[in-house]
């Protein structure tokens, strides 16, 4: 849908304020809702705030939305220009025809908006992810923002998963539906802020709710750990020859694994992104996500795809080339 990355059809399983009060989240500190951009830094975790836990059925994540690693303020195309690209005005997908990033006149857009670009503002989110997957439902493939269908629960719309560091996975696309590489946004740890659209009442129909700009991944966030500590070289300890290391879940509760398979190898994967095996040597087979340098980045439906992906594909097809095996 149009508005997929700001939790636009589909968003089954969006929760309410009362399903929110009802689930046993984690607390976090008070602070966490109120920390500002500027006193983010290296003594408070840049103003990341996750907790979670788990009962035998889910994990419970609450969490700030703030990347734990410095941001610097952020304007898709650059400095005084919009937020959309020209595809997006020739197909009449641009969702902020009015917004311009950086200038001088940015304090009336709201909080999160400098003169230099975009940065992040808090968010409250929370999610509740099956603790296993199940590989045997018989509606597979699902959407992959489908929480509902998979017994679980968010508050940020537009989230097909959550990493570890809380976190939101959004999908390849941006509000005009345009994959992020085709749109040509660069992206710090694979992410970016939404625009500050708080004070904006101006949008097209169907536009997201006014909303100060909010951090969330589209790509591999490969600034975190599971990606650095295979980076840095095999003398100083990383083990690329090794199954990827975990980074997160999607919404049906199966893992999101960094690049390689077994033997650094590259991963062959369904038309949703994953695959049956195991994830460490010797373990069980499990079905599993892999992160891809290209679309989808994550996951294009949750899996297994079966053969199936462009069943639940919206109006763009982000479907991986899969496996020939489906």
């Amino acid at each position: 849908g149009i508005n997929a990355e700001y939790g636009g059809p589909p968003d089954r399983g969006t929760m309410t304020d009362e399903e929110r009060e009802a689930q046993p989240f984690p607390e976090i500190e008070s602070y966490c809702a109120t920390i500002q951009w500027e006193d983010a830094n290296r003594t408070n975790n840049w103003g990341n705030c996750v907790e979670m836990t788990t009962d035998d059925t889910h994990r419970y994540i609450t969490a700030n939305t703030v990347p734990d690693f410095y941001y610097n303020p952020y304007c898709p195309i650059g400095r005084g220009y919009g937020y959309c690209i020209d595809l997006e005005y020739e197909l009449g997908r641009c969702m902020f025809p009015n917004l311009t990033c950086g200038t001088e006149d940015y304090e009336s857009l709201g909080p999160g908006a400098t003169l230099y670009g975009d940065v992040w503002v808090p968010q409250m989110a929370y999610y509740k992810i099956p603790l296993v997957g199940n590989p045997t439902l018989p509606d597979r493939p699902g959407d992959m923002y489908d929480a509902e269908a998979v017994g679980a629960l968010k508050s940020v719309g537009a989230a097909l998963g959550v990493t570890f560091n809380g976190i939101p996975i959004f999908g390849p696309n941006d509000a005009g539906d345009i994959s992020i590489d085709e749109a040509g946004f660069q992206l710090a740890c694979g992410g970016h802020v939404t625009p500050p659209i708080s004070n904006v009442d101006t949008f097209p129909p169907g536009s997201p709710d006014a909303t100060p700009p909010v951090y969330h991944f589209h790509k591999a966030p490969s600034c975190l750990d599971p990606f650095t500590q295979d980076y840095k070289g095999v003398s100083r300890g990383s083990t690329p020859n090794k199954h990827g290391k975990l980074t997160g879940w999607a919404l049906d509760g199966f893992g999101i694994y960094t690049y390689q398979d077994h033997g650094g190898e590259t991963p062959v994967v369904d038309e949703c992104g994953g695959h049956f095996g195991s994830v460490e040597e010797g373990g069980e087979v499990v079905y599993h996500y892999h992160v891809r340098v290209f679309v989808p980045y994550t996951i294009a439906c949750q899996g297994p795809a079966l053969g199936k992906c462009q069943d639940v594909q919206g109006r763009t097809d982000y479907c991986h080339y899969g496996c020939g095996a489906e």
